[in-house]
């Protein structure tokens, strides 16, 4: 670098971003899910921590009551996780984004059909929270 001109610097440095958005730009990203039946999250004992063993993650929000302060546990295949232990193992994948979809317990592994779209107030109230 020493020898190039700033032109040449500067050529070098817009040549590397345009790379970088071409790969960005073609990047085809297949999110690998664990098989049913199969461990979903390993324990990384140097991290003292759950990780995942993949990209999709299959779980049930149990309420603990107000034993634990309202706090929700979350159970994969069958650990349960707090949610300080569910937010740590999240961190594996800090700087990436995440998409929730809540299914019945019983739906898990199937793909729910997914409709973008501003909820209806009445219809799609399912569930009894007023109660």
């Amino acid at each position: 670098m020493r020898e190039m001109s700033d032109a040449e610097i500067l050529q070098e440095y817009n040549e590397c971003v345009m790379a970088q958005e071409f790969l960005a730009a073609t990047y085809y990203r297949v999110a690998v899910e664990i098989p049913p039946g199969q461990p979903q999250l390993r324990y990384f004992a140097r991290g003292d921590q759950w990780v995942p063993r993949g990209d999709v993650l299959r779980c049930v929000i149990h309420d603990c009551g107000s034993d634990s302060g309202s706090q929700a546990a979350i159970e994969i295949d069958d650990q349960e996780l707090s949610i300080e232990e569910f937010g740590r193992m999240l961190t594996t994948y800090a700087g990436w984004g995440m998409r929730i979809c809540f299914v019945p317990e019983d739906q898990l592994e199937r793909e729910p059909e997914i409709e973008v779209r501003e909820p209806n107030d009445e219809a799609d109230y399912c569930r009894d929270w007023d109660e």
